[in-house]
């Protein structure tokens, strides 16, 4: 009886100090959590409501909240453009982005930084999306052009200009009230030249932002808009960093980097990430997990933020309708899916792109040799089935752009395609037709013949791709001295002004 006793007082005692450790433990802990998206243009479900939607994003955010009140919801640039309503009209002037920016603040988005795709819009329209946002903007290395000055980017409301921050710091607190404080930048990259945007070297403009929040702040967080060659370069810079949240890239992705976790979800809200971190104010320890999370079917609508959805895809309804067109006009019955995810169009041949080069192919009364386009031109990120419409084209390439036809040397067409296999996984990559390459041989074959550099070859691509602005191909220009001639004026209702318009007239006639 003795001995049960004793057993009983120690096992009490050994419970208790567990208990009082646990609760310390606790005490000195903080818990943080970052809800994570980038590259977001669509703010419907896809793929027939199977994946995505704003709405679904919104219910995860506010069960976040419930589970943690220290929750920040992010956005990593690329939002405002492209999108086929923001091609549209409404209450007389185009929206480009304004449902974007309507949806984003009903989700309750804190933070976002710039991608390069804001700068789609000129800076009047720019201007006034920044002004209808509730979210704030965190701007590290990107200053606007005005009257020959340099200046902040910044949030305009009744006349007043608040400037936006180069850098952010949170101080979250435990329910003992112990804090911690965690700074954030957030920089882009400068693929997106616009005569009203300076751009600073975004390496710099980070380690800088970095050192100076450093010192105030338990650790610090970056939000970018960068390749991922150059995430993983600035984690390298900066190896105490804790976290970068991604964007740019359109394919879920994560790596460490030394200590530095860099994460980047899927584009569209397909998937987001959830990173919750416990930070030990004694040890000054910062522990992390990430979790993926589908946003599917599985996830239920905020009824708040669908009801704007939905108010935005009427108004996209009537936009169609006030220009004469109707979204709903079937345009061919397809055969077999065209599939328009990014991940093929930016990583391999698929049956989407070589039906749009095969439509430019066909555009062009003269003998045309192969035709190319940089495969970040589809946006759809769906599957397209079945019965085709208007809109289906619409929203499959809602840049649009005018078709052009070169005469160049074999030697260009090869550095250009070779470049295209360099920039897989970005919207660089190459779709093609009558096009081939032979792994094995490391060979290219024209409409069926092997490539001669010294041959000059007629070929039909986007006025897009001419401009030298699309990743690694700064050389392909009309000033380029392997190019002998350029076409790129065709009459009033030739369908090589709108390569959309070529891809209409393409599938009609199938």
């Amino acid at each position: 009886m003795k001995k049960l006793i004793l057993f009983l007082v120690i096992t009490v005692i050994f419970v208790a100090c567990k208990t009082s450790k646990t609760a310390k433990n606790s005490k000195n802990e903080i818990n943080i959590t970052f809800l994570q998206l980038n590259d977001v243009y669509e703010i419907s479900a896809l793929d027939n409501g199977k994946i995505g939607g704003m709405a679904r994003v919104a219910t995860v955010r506010q069960e976040l909240i419930k589970e943690n009140p220290n929750t920040i919801t992010t956005l990593s640039g690329d939002f405002l453009s492209p999108s086929v309503i923001g091609t549209l009209r409404y209450e007389g002037k185009g929206i480009k982005g304004r449902q974007m920016v309507d949806v984003m603040n009903a989700v309750g988005v804190d933070w976002v930084c710039f991608g390069n795709h804001e700068f789609d819009l000129d800076e009047k329209d720019l201007q006034e999306r920044i002004n209808e946002s509730k979210f704030n903007w965190l701007n590290t290395n990107a200053l606007q052009k005005k009257n020959g000055e340099l200046v902040p980017f910044g949030k305009i409301v009744n006349g007043a200009k608040t400037p936006f921050v180069k850098t952010t710091i949170f101080t979250f607190k435990n329910t003992q009230g112990n804090a911690v404080k965690v700074g954030m930048f957030g920089v882009v990259l400068p693929s997106n030249p616009k005569d009203y945007v300076w751009y600073d070297d975004f390496f710099e403009s980070a380690k800088k932002a970095y050192n100076e929040l450093k010192p105030q702040c338990d650790f610090v967080v970056g939000l970018t808009h960068l390749n991922k060659v150059d995430d993983a370069k600035l984690a390298e810079m900066i190896p105490d960093l804790k976290l970068i949240m991604g964007g740019h890239d359109h394919d879920n992705m994560i790596q460490k980097v030394g200590k530095v976790t860099l994460a980047k979800a899927d584009a569209n809200a397909k998937t987001v990430y959830i990173h919750r971190i416990v930070f030990n104010q004694d040890k000054k320890e910062v522990k992390m997990t990430s979790e993926l999370k589908k946003i599917n079917n599985q996830v239920i609508d905020n009824q708040d933020v669908a009801a704007v959805i939905k108010k935005w895809e009427d108004i996209e309804d009537g936009a169609f309708k006030a220009l004469g067109l109707n979204k709903n006009e079937v345009i061919a019955d397809l055969k077999e899916p065209l599939d328009g995810h990014e991940s093929v169009v930016r990583n391999k041949q698929g049956n989407m792109g070589n039906m749009i080069a095969s439509a430019m192919v066909s555009a062009s009364p003269n003998v045309v040799d192969a035709a190319f386009f940089n495969g970040g031109s589809i946006r759809i990120d769906d599957n397209v089935s079945g019965k085709i419409t208007q809109l289906d084209v619409l929203r499959i390439l809602p840049f649009g752009g005018k078709l052009v036809e070169i005469k160049m040397r074999g030697r260009l067409l090869e550095r250009i395609l070779e470049i295209g296999l360099v920039n897989k996984g970005s919207g660089g990559y190459l779709q093609w037709e009558k096009i081939a390459y032979d792994e094995a041989k490391k060979e290219w074959k024209i409409n069926g013949k092997l490539l001669d550099i010294n041959q000059n070859y007629t070929i039909v691509t986007s006025d897009f791709l001419l401009t030298g602005k699309e990743r690694n191909l700064d050389f392909f220009t009309k000033q380029n001295p392997d190019i002998q001639s350029v076409l790129d004026t065709f009459p009033d209702g030739d369908v090589r002004n709108d390569m959309r318009k070529a891809v209409i007239a393409y599938l009609k006639k199938k």
